[in-house]
């Protein structure tokens, strides 16, 4: 039986007023009301209608939770203190993705190019994982930085995994199991060093 493929890239729908403000590093978490695999590591934005269109990727970190024993979010972007506080407008919003890149697409990929060139029957309106199809023919990292932390998430995982052996006392992972901070930075290194 083959194996299936890690899937490190997703399609996330996004207003463009809120997509400008982590172009802007205004923001520096997308917050979401469900966990995105930690196997993504790139999020590509489709901006919805008038835009109709995927503009942005961004490199992020696994899930941030506020699950007790968690760390806060730093509050050093727009809505960090409101989802550390648990504020009546982020009710079910339990996941944080800190951005760690934002890169623009050369051309952005209509609706009707995901439609017609790419098999995506609509308009993405909740995770989509991104087809092959947009991955070989956008390759993300050719696109056009727009910024990018002093150490994005994939050199973060890389250089850390590399520098730790891994603990064979750890436990694997529950599936569906909120973890810490900690406990998800230990994890993301085992996987990786696995992965060798």
């Amino acid at each position: 039986m083959a194996s299936k493929p890690v899937r490190e890239d997703v399609i996330l729908p996004m207003t463009d007023d809120y997509m400008q403000q982590i172009v802007r590093k205004e923001k520096n978490h997308e917050f979401r009301k469900y966990r995105i695999a930690a196997s993504v590591k790139r999020i590509w934005f489709y901006l919805n209608a008038p835009f109709s269109h995927i503009a942005y990727i961004c490199e992020i970190d696994p899930a941030c939770t506020r699950n007790p024993g968690d760390d806060p979010l730093t509050e050093d972007g727009l809505g960090n203190k409101e989802f550390n506080k648990r504020h009546a407008d982020w009710k079910g919003y339990d996941f944080a993705y800190r951005i760690r890149s934002v890169y623009r697409l050369e051309e952005p990929i209509s609706l009707v190019a995901m439609k017609e060139k790419f098999g995506i029957k609509s308009a993405p309106r909740s995770r989509v994982y991104t087809p092959e199809t947009i991955l070989r023919a956008n390759l993300w990292d050719k696109q056009q930085c727009v910024w990018r932390d002093h150490a994005s998430a994939t050199e973060v995982s890389v250089s850390s995994a590399s520098k730790r052996k891994r603990d064979p006392s750890e436990k694997e992972p529950v599936e569906g199991k909120p973890r810490s901070r900690q406990r998800q930075r230990k994890t993301r290194e085992a996987m990786h060093l696995d992965s060798r």
